[in-house]
């Protein structure tokens, strides 16, 4: 199945999600190149943000899916939309796999985005332009961008195990 169908029946599962549980949807799914985004690294990147988001909030529900979109986490929380991806957006800036990340906020009445909080769309990757615009114009090779990728996962477990011992 393409992403284009995948990406509808995302949606139309998020907005059932919501009518059946209300509240605010947090999903969280890796920003990973190319048209299957089945990866071990990006499902390890959101397994790890997932961790972050669940020490931040109290889910009420979860839902797990896994397809051509990699895997994703539906969190449907209590906390007002603006709370939410007021923290999504520091998890998203702040956390060394946040870049890694979509964390998409949702409720019944709209998709919060960047720019309600007067934010520029996110950066590319591997250059200084929007990622939207590297994106559109295929400016670099998805190798090149999973590469990366898989880079910053590497060094962050690495990291983590230095900080353990």
């Amino acid at each position: 199945m393409e992403l284009l169908s995948l990406r509808e029946e995302r949606d139309h599962f998020e907005k059932e999600l919501l009518e059946k549980y209300h509240g605010t949807l947090l999903t969280l799914r890796a920003n990973f190149p190319g048209m299957d985004k089945r990866h071990e690294k990006a499902d390890l990147a959101v397994e790890i943000l997932l961790e972050e988001v669940r020490r931040r909030f109290r889910p009420v529900h979860e839902e797990r899916l896994s397809n051509a979109e990699g895997l994703i986490y539906f969190i449907l929380l209590k906390e007002s939309p603006d709370e939410v991806k007021r923290i999504a957006l520091s998890l998203e800036e702040n956390h060394p796999l946040g870049r890694l990340l979509d964390m998409d906020v949702r409720d019944e009445e709209k998709i919060w985005s960047r720019r309600d909080f007067s934010l520029p769309g996110r950066k590319c990757y591997l250059c200084d332009d929007l990622a939207i615009h590297c994106v559109r114009a295929q400016k670099h090779k998805r190798e090149e961008v999973a590469a990366y990728f898989v880079s910053k996962v590497e060094t962050y477990l690495r990291q983590e195990r230095l900080s353990g011992e």
